[in-house]
């Protein structure tokens, strides 16, 4: 199946315009860390997590009400897509330091929200020490990840197209990064799992087009260097796009009918998808080419 017949699009010829579009947004991204910061969820920064039922649909403004009269002035408050359950997100620096927080955060709904019969299905704690170790693993599997990557395509093709790709995915995980911080998407385990989906897939179609580029090398040694990577792109343009729409299509629908963490990691991750599927075709051969330009090699 093909969604493009031959295409004959040159890629290369702007990019240096694409070039600053990913400047552009990686710049935005890290203003948004530096200015905003990352919103840690409870696995990072520790806390309690409550999964509460209730007999009838009630809306978060008089949940988040009863709890600021606990003391709790900054929760994080999601309902499911039934509507009965929620998942609420105490931070540990608000955490009150008694042990029948539970007992009385389920009296004062009752209280507040008559008729609701409040239920807490769940009660999760994370400690300090426990979101600090956290920290530091998530932080080693994405560097262990990066680096696995850059070994491999360097072994696979050569260290310039593994340089290249491996910018790239550093290019659409800052990305990924920027747009949660912007749309204030708490930062959990299920968004680092995302991430790291995001790393594997953007290597996935990077590899695709050097792997198109080395064949076309071989058969055609007489041709420039620019046109053989064009040509490339445009014959696994096809490809490239149908693998992406059809991983999209599942992550929207994760995205806008998913529950709770579920729906933050089809958010991030279709970011991730179109951000992959565009360095793929605009940024990694456009890196190599003006790498090839700068410094011949022989093929």
């Amino acid at each position: 199946m093909q969604i493009f017949k031959k295409t004959n699009i040159n890629f290369l010829k702007k990019r240096k315009i694409f070039y600053f579009l990913s400047l552009a947004g990686i710049i935005i991204s890290i203003l948004s860390l530096v200015i905003i910061g990352p919103r840690y969820g409870v696995d990072f920064s520790g806390g309690s997590l409550y999964t509460i039922r209730f007999a009838k649909i009630v809306s978060t403004e008089e949940i988040r009400k009863t709890l600021k009269e606990l003391n709790i002035h900054n929760p994080t408050i999601q309902r499911s897509l039934e509507g009965y359950d929620y998942l609420i997100k105490i931070d540990l620096k608000e955490l009150p330091y008694t042990t029948d927080f539970s007992t009385q955060l389920v009296s004062q709904l009752n209280k507040n929200i008559p008729n609701s019969n409040p239920e807490i299905l769940k009660e999760e704690t994370v400690g300090p020490r426990v979101s600090k170790e956290l920290q530091r693993i998530t932080l080693i599997a994405l560097i262990i990840g990066i680096f696995g990557v850059l070994l491999y395509v360097s072994f696979r093709f050569n260290f310039r197209f593994g340089t290249s790709a491996i910018l790239a995915l550093i290019h659409d995980a800052i990305i990924a990064i920027g747009f949660t911080i912007i749309t204030k998407t708490t930062i959990n385990i299920p968004i680092v799992a995302a991430l790291l989906t995001i790393i594997g897939y953007s290597v996935n179609d990077s590899i695709v087009v050097s792997d198109r580029v080395r064949e076309n090398l071989k058969k055609m040694r007489k041709e420039d260097f620019e046109y053989i990577a064009n040509l490339s792109i445009n014959e696994t343009l096809s490809r490239t796009v149908l693998t992406s729409l059809t991983t999209l299509f599942v992550s929207l629908l994760i995205w806008f009918f998913g529950t709770a963490e579920i729906k933050d990691f089809g958010k991030i991750l279709s970011i991730g998808i179109i951000s992959g599927t565009y360095s793929s075709i605009f940024v990694v051969t456009a890196l190599v080419v003006d790498w090839e330009k700068k410094y011949p090699s022989r093929r």
